[in-house]
């Protein structure tokens, strides 16, 4: 039997009576500690009117997230730096973009064409410059309890604090065989090894795990492992189906550990829900897409899984996250650009980006679905100013650049910046915290929800601040 690990509360619009008493014990409530969002709530509530944040609340029917695995290099991509020296600014130039002032790098000129709807986020900073707590980082904006600077990454634990594509599925389930959550085209880990941590439901349990699916860069096909229908198999036939599967669960349990055959039970009513619903099915079928409209994502297997995530927001689920996949060489199997960053940008990193995201907004434009679709892209972290000696950047977390476009996002815009050289935030400071609550407020889940894990200790969906200067 399945049991629910994860509790939820919400509360009553603003800061709960809880939460208030929670925060003026850590030492008072002074006028300096309150961010100028809640003054500017307050001041908007003495007056009777409606705050420009509040209005943005559940401007998101649905999100794509883009997650560029290994760290992106800022200066190489989308706050580059013409006037610093050499061996800062690289090999790379500069380019203008639809937004007047605004310069993107040279290899992205078709978001370059595109800036007028986004808004790039200059200055995301935190601490951590492992991949894997770094990664846990970004997904779930918490920083990690056991990540340490000497590079020994955390594994995934049960304890863990959910991605906020598992918030949502709490907040917001949806029945009738849709997920909530999907990601794909596999699991991220470093070195392709060490499985990144917050990429699931944590402590929710389970049941509120991103459904999963596979991708082939070989073939460019997605599926749902072992799952899909043949093509004498109708939905109708499904419940006969299941019998079978109940005994091939039975024999699995008898096998393996209560816990292997719980996460079967879950995979499988997943799966039987995916399959029983035409429209989700359908989304898995490509060939169905124009030939023009394919080849416009390009043949790169992130652009494949950027159009199948339209597709599937299409159909119905509510956040899909398209991780960049490890495809190697050894020196840069992601974008892990410690030696010969240039190159690797020039034909393996920056063209399938630029041309996939391109192509996305576009295409999400095309659909009207751009304005009520959050899309986001983004890293781990950002990399260093400075090039080494294998004409690599380090791991860099104390700057990156966030691209936001869609639903409640304020286009062509930048917000922050970072210092002449791109090393540190230069102005407007913006935590992983602060984007998720940023995130979770445009998709109508309250920073305010309690959520209670296994043992009954009560956490907020974000501990950070909604950021008002990224909202339209």
């Amino acid at each position: 039997m399945l049991s629910i690990q994860g509790v939820m509360r919400l509360k009553s619009g603003g800061m709960s009576r809880r939460r208030f008493l929670e925060v003026g014990s850590l030492g008072g409530l002074s006028m300096a500690s309150l961010s100028v969002a809640e003054l500017s709530l307050g001041r908007h509530a003495a007056a009777g009117e409606p705050n420009p944040t509040e209005l943005s609340f559940g401007r998101a029917k649905r999100c794509l997230l883009l997650f560029l695995m290994g760290g992106p290099p800022q200066i190489d991509t989308f706050d580059p730096k013409p006037a610093a020296p050499a061996e800062i600014r690289g090999e790379l130039a500069a380019i203008p973009t639809s937004v007047p002032g605004v310069a993107f790098g040279e290899l992205f000129p078709k978001l370059a064409w595109q800036a007028n709807r986004l808004c790039v986020v200059r200055s995301v900073t935190h601490n951590d410059r492992v991949h894997t707590s770094a990664g846990y980082t970004m997904l779930t904006g918490r920083a990690h309890p056991s990540a340490n600077a000497d590079g020994v990454g955390p594994r995934p634990n049960p304890t863990d604090f959910p991605h906020w594509g598992s918030l949502l599925a709490l907040a917001q389930p949806r029945g009738e065989g849709v997920p909530v959550f999907a990601a794909l085209p596999e699991l991220i880990k470093d070195a392709n090894v060490n499985e990144i941590p917050g990429q699931g439901a944590g402590f929710l349990g389970r049941q509120f795990d991103p459904f999963r699916i596979s991708g082939d860069a070989k073939t460019g096909q997605f599926r749902p492992p072992d799952i899909v229908l043949p093509s004498d198999v109708t939905p109708a036939r499904l419940a006969e189906r299941k019998l079978l599967a109940d005994r091939l669960d039975a024999a699995y349990r008898r096998a393996d550990t209560p816990d292997a055959g719980n996460a079967l039970d879950i995979y499988r009513a997943q799966a039987l829900d995916l399959l029983s619903h035409p429209g989700v099915r359908r989304a898995f079928d490509l060939d169905r897409e124009q030939p023009a409209q394919r080849d416009a994502y390009g043949p790169h297997l992130f652009g494949l899984g950027c159009l199948l995530a339209r597709r599937l927001l299409q159909a119905g689920v509510r956040l899909v996250t398209v991780y960049w996949h490890y495809e190697g060489p050894d020196d840069s199997p992601v974008w892990d650009t410690h030696e010969n960053n240039f190159p690797h940008l020039r034909n393996r990193l920056a063209p399938p980006t630029d041309r996939a995201v391109s192509a996305l907004l576009d295409d999400l434009a095309a659909h009207g679905l751009l304005e009520e679709t959050l899309v986001i892209v983004m890293g781990e972290f950002g990399r260093s100013p400075k090039i080494n000696s294998k004409g690599g950047r380090e791991h860099w977390p104390q700057v990156q650049s966030v691209l936001l476009a869609g639903a409640g996002i304020r286009a062509g815009s930048v917000y922050g910046s970072s210092d002449k050289v791109g090393g540190l935030p230069a102005e407007l400071p913006v935590s992983p915290a602060d984007l998720t609550a940023t995130f979770l407020h445009l998709l109508g889940v309250p920073t305010a929800i309690d959520i209670r894990d296994p043992t009954g200790r009560p956490f907020l969906a974000s501990e950070g601040r909604v950021v008002s200067g990224l909202l339209a």
